[in-house]
């Protein structure tokens, strides 16, 4: 058993003195575990106390496999008054819980739990608190570990909401539900690794509205294009900055007072094939099994909010891109397939991407959508050079259901072929030529714009001594882009990656020193001549620290 006296004073006329009492028992596999604190304080204008007692008793029963059994009471007042008039602040609370558990012996490796538990909540009412709203809920955790390739965490609670006094909650009666789960793999000597993780809850979802805040030039993330040239920031006319001088404005999020009830679910997985595992312990012909020479990975992340209709949504699958009752969707869906991916000499690798994002803002649903299919191909050319020739075919698409923002509206499908060699100069050189063809095209019904762009790449870096790297980057880019529309737009800007129709050209150079062992100096200079437009010349510098 412990006793603790605390007093405190300052200079404001503040006093308080803060008195603690532990104790904790384990005799005959009863355990003991109990706590009072009390902390008394008064100001110029307040005064008060702030409660606190836990009350934890279980018992350990070594015939049952060390199950344990027990229950707990807490309580946390804060009683604030004001000293004049003697009534509660507003800011004060009072809330109790009792807890009944049972759990299993946490020294195992697999362990499991069950718990129930309420909690009563009490608001200030002139000089005293009264009970506004009760909650009952049940826990269930489970973890199994025993085996290293396979693993399993699963944590749910359940939480039935009762309001008591509608005039001094503003909960209303609620049931609601959160849950994870998540699963390690590690199969058949490596040949199946991978993890697969789920949640699923509902509850209050806000709605947001957004602004911009311009910021120093290259420490945003947005540019603002006035398009209709009326020298007003609008909300239709910022796009994510496309160089470093543009990233004028960061976009700030703001909450708004209106809530909606949502169910939310996130489903994640991550899965990867290795045939040659499959090989690792037979003789050498089969360690070149054609076979041995893939590896499959495959990813899939969504995270969805939708809104409740009386029931909890526990399917991640269940809404498309286009659902009304959608809040929020995030999906990436990521698959490749690679063949000889360790080989020297030569290497494919294809690639599906899939991005699809969806918003419940204040104007309406912003949609977002990019698909890219990708093919990969890599072959040596002795031990110092790499020949690269890269093919890639989808789709850019964004729309929103607001009339004033269809101005950002578009669906651009995209096709390209780019190929590059590199040569390598031992440790302290590397240079890289490339050449790239592009064709986009927005749909008609956002215009039909079309784009032909033809760049090239000339790229090195050389290594001085060790402390010190001079990388040099040079793109030509010939753009033919023509529209129905006049002038800059979103479909514009996001066709030509920024910059304009005609002759571009792009340019950086950058110095890396070592000053001290964990110190970097970068210094850097960024140059773009863009169309017409005025030749853009860029110095930054800064340290980095390596720890």
């Amino acid at each position: 058993m412990q006793y603790d006296f605390v007093s405190y004073n300052r200079s404001d006329h503040y006093k308080g003195f803060q008195s603690a009492l532990k104790q904790i028992t384990n005799r005959r596999n009863w355990l003991l575990n109990n706590e009072a604190v009390i902390t008394h304080f008064k100001t110029e204008t307040h005064k008060g106390y702030f409660l606190r007692p836990i009350i934890d008793i279980s018992k350990k029963f070594p015939k049952l496999a060390n199950w344990r059994i027990g229950g707990r009471y807490t309580v946390e007042e804060n009683n604030t008054r004001s000293v004049i008039t003697d009534t509660l602040n507003p800011l004060a609370f009072s809330y109790d819980t009792y807890t009944v558990f049972v759990k299993s012996d946490e020294a195992k490796m697999n362990k499991y739990g069950l718990s129930f538990y309420t909690r009563k909540d009490k608001y200030p009412v002139g000089k005293n608190f009264k009970t506004g709203d009760k909650s009952y809920n049940l826990n269930l955790q489970t973890e199994i570990l025993s085996n290293s390739k396979r693993q399993f965490y699963l944590n749910t609670t359940f939480r039935k909401l009762k309001v008591i006094d509608q005039q001094i909650s503003r909960q209303k009666d609620d049931n609601t539900i959160l849950g994870r789960a998540e699963y390690m793999m590690n199969e058949w000597n490596g040949f199946l690794t991978g993890n697969i993780l789920y949640e699923a809850g509902s509850g209050q979802e806000q709605k947001r509205e957004y602004a911009y805040l311009e910021v120093p030039a290259g420490t945003g993330q947005y540019t603002w294009i006035d398009y209709n040239e009326d020298g007003v920031q609008q909300l239709n006319e910022f796009e994510l900055a496309a160089f470093k001088d543009q990233a004028k404005f960061i976009r700030i999020l703001t909450p708004t007072n209106e809530y909606i009830k949502a169910n939310y679910t996130t489903f994640n997985y991550s899965i990867n094939l290795t045939p040659k595992q499959l090989f690792l312990k037979k003789d050498k012909a089969n360690k070149d099994h054609f076979l041995s020479k893939f590896i499959l990975t495959s990813s899939l992340q969504i995270s969805k909010k939708a809104l409740a209709r009386g029931t909890f949504g526990f399917n991640p699958f269940s809404h498309t891109l286009i659902d009304t009752n959608l809040i929020t969707l995030s999906t990436t869906f990521v698959n490749t397939i690679s063949f000889n991916r360790q080989s020297t000499v030569w290497g494919l690798d294809f690639s599906s991407i899939a991005n699809n994002n969806k918003a419940l803002l204040t104007y309406g649903y912003e949609s977002r959508k990019n698909t890219d299919w990708l093919l990969k191909s890599r072959i040596g050319v002795g031990k110092t050079s790499t020949f690269n020739l890269n093919l890639l075919t989808g789709t850019n698409a964004l729309n929103t259901d607001n009339n004033k923002f269809e101005n950002k509206n578009y669906e651009i499908r995209k096709n390209s072929i780019e190929s590059s060699f590199s040569y390598v100069g031992g440790t302290t050189f590397r240079l890289t030529g490339g050449y790239k063809f592009e064709k986009k095209k927005n749909v008609p019904l956002y215009g039909g714009a079309r784009l032909t762009a033809h760049s090239l790449l000339a790229e090195s870096k050389y290594n001085i001594l060790q402390s010190s790297a001079l990388t040099g980057k040079l793109t030509y880019q010939s753009l033919n882009y023509k529209s129905s529309k006049s002038g800059q737009s979103t479909v514009s800007y996001i066709m030509m990656d920024g910059l304009m129709p005609g002759n571009n050209f792009l340019w950086n150079f950058m110095l890396t020193k070592r000053i001290l062992n964990n110190l970097e100096l970068n210094l850097i200079y960024d140059g773009r001549s863009s169309g017409k437009n005025k030749t853009i010349h860029t110095g930054r510098a800064s340290i980095t620290a390596i720890f």
